[in-house]
């Protein structure tokens, strides 16, 4: 396929000027994917699975609650299970429970039922003090995480792209990217396959993975695209179960799907329900079980997506700009909207963004960050405020204690964060050939975290109602209704618009022309 100038060119922008790397991006392929085993201590832990398969060991996968935490555990969870393991037990703390990770009683609960190994999955990097009890109790240890270290590692088999002994060429996989890895080593090691025949045998492990991927918001680049690319593919297809039920519940076209409709409605039926609930939904092939309990759970994720609005309005009533970043604080906001009212306060100011709300004992928070600006490092420096802490750069997590909340406010406002000059970036037009390019720029998707859809200009088109739909110089668009009818019925203008991932055309604004 030949490529256009223009679009080599947005790829140079975007700091993506090797023509090797531009091709990995236009065109990914599974061979793209990195070698599992340059990920530090890949060999360690997938000897002592191999070891606990092989020796009918008792694996039991902890998790973390949201859906990458629920999607790795049932990839791995099948995957062991596939390769020879009796059955996998699986632990995912609900999102009540105050304690983050690993849970000290309940490894001894463990321990005595007879769990030899512990595979964490999406948590576990900050759990120092348990995995020293595991040690001590004889409990094998196996620590899976994408979050960042911050201080001494646990003393287990840790697998974590993040690690700066890591080794690992792609540092923001999710966790079920990290669970991909593990996965992906585990049959090349034990039974000689590929990534290419794992692929076309077991294609549902690059689904859930994108599904962790996308629910995580990590970048749609490097590593995260291929995944995200070929999970997105097999999603389509309609050829898992669970995940057909689930799209055609929700109301998707699956051949139309794309990360925004993940990321707004599709994914909220998995929150809806508890998590390890969730991962057998995923695992199952009952098709009338399925139909019955995602039509359940759709109706709780209605009622979560009605209250969202308010909780986003709450939060933007109680907020305050506090040291450079925007900070609410509400005991009207719900648990289970912390996530999703970060987020809106942070896309509405463009500014970091916290929202802290009382649970039992503690106040949580969570922080959404900007580009540029290192959020979880410049938290570090109260560290010694908070009960627990941890994260991403752009994405973390602490408690406190109530009697640490005013201090923590007047520390954030005696220390601000320091951001770029400049929050409002001049982002550059192109102006591809509307009627022989498009089809190049469509490449570009999946759009999502970190990859943007492409701002595009047309001159002089003529716009024209066709049927129910719309048509610029012919070709068919989708005009929003805030723009419909055009100024000018039947003028010319000069349209700007984006390509969404199907190759369609979403008109973003109209001018008459000049």
């Amino acid at each position: 396929m030949k490529i256009s100038n223009e679009l080599l060119r947005y790829l140079s922008l975007k700091g993506i000027t090797d023509p090797h790397e531009q091709r990995r991006f236009l065109l990914p392929q599974l061979t793209d994917h990195y070698d599992p085993f340059r990920m530090n201590e890949m060999d360690k832990a997938v000897e002592e699975l191999r070891r606990a398969v092989k020796e009918h060991h008792k694996i039991l996968v902890w998790g973390h609650a949201d859906l990458d935490g629920i999607a790795s555990a049932a990839m791995l969870k099948f995957a062991l299970e596939d390769l020879g393991t009796e059955e996998v037990g699986v632990r995912i703390p609900s999102r009540e429970v105050e304690w983050f990770g690993l849970i000290p009683d309940e490894l001894r609960e463990f321990k005595a039922s007879g769990v030899n190994l512990v595979v964490t999955v999406d948590v576990g990097i900050t759990n120092v003090a348990e995995a020293a009890l595991a040690r001590e109790l004889g409990l094998d240890l196996i620590i899976t995480d994408h979050h960042e270290l911050m201080g001494k590692a646990p003393d287990a088999v840790v697998i974590n792209p993040k690690l700066r002994e890591s080794g690992y060429p792609w540092r923001q996989l999710a966790g079920a990217g990290v669970v991909l890895k593990l996965v992906c080593a585990l049959y090349q090691r034990m039974v000689g396959m590929s990534v290419e025949e794992l692929w076309r045998l077991r294609p549902h492990y690059w689904t859930f993975a994108a599904l962790g991927t996308i629910s995580d918001r990590c970048p749609l680049l490097d590593e995260n695209r291929l995944i995200v690319r070929a999970g997105l593919d097999h999603l389509r297809s309609g050829a898992w179960p669970s995940l057909e039920i689930w799209l055609k519940e929700m109301g998707f076209e699956a051949e139309r799907l794309t990360v925004f409709d993940l990321y707004s409605r599709a994914i909220s039926v998995f929150y809806a329900a508890d998590p390890e609930e969730a991962v057998r939904i995923l695992l199952s092939k009952d098709r009338r079980r399925l139909g019955v309990r995602y039509a359940e759970l759709k109706e709780s994720a209605i009622e979560w997506q009605r209250g969202k609005q308010w909780m986003i309005e709450e939060a933007e009533r109680s907020a305050r700009h506090i040291g450079g970043m925007v900070i609410s604080v509400s005991e009207d906001i719900g648990q289970a909207y912390l996530g999703t009212t970060t987020h809106a306060l942070r896309e509405r100011y463009n500014r970091p963004a916290i929202v802290l709300v009382p649970k039992g004992k503690l106040w949580h928070a969570e922080c959404r960050g900007i580009e540029d600006v290192d959020l979880l490092e410049y938290l570090s420096q109260f560290e010694s405020i908070f009960v627990t802490f941890g994260g991403h750069r752009k994405a973390c997590g602490f408690t406190l204690e109530p009697t640490g909340l005013d201090e923590f406010l007047s520390a954030v406002e005696a220390n601000p964060i320091k951001l770029p000059p400049s929050q409002d970036k001049e982002e550059i037009v192109f102006e591809p050939d509307i009627e022989t390019d498009l089809k190049n720029w469509s490449l570009l998707a999946p759009f999502g975290e970190g990859n943007y859809p492409p701002r595009l200009l047309a001159q002089g088109v003529r716009i024209e109602e066709a049927g129910e739909g719309y048509r610029a110089n012919g070709i068919p668009v989708y005009l929003p209704f805030a723009l419909r009818p055009p100024p000018q019925p039947e003028g010319k203008f000069d349209m700007e618009y984006t390509v969404k991932a199907d190759g369609t055309i979403r008109v973003l604004r109209l001018e008459p022309a000049g």
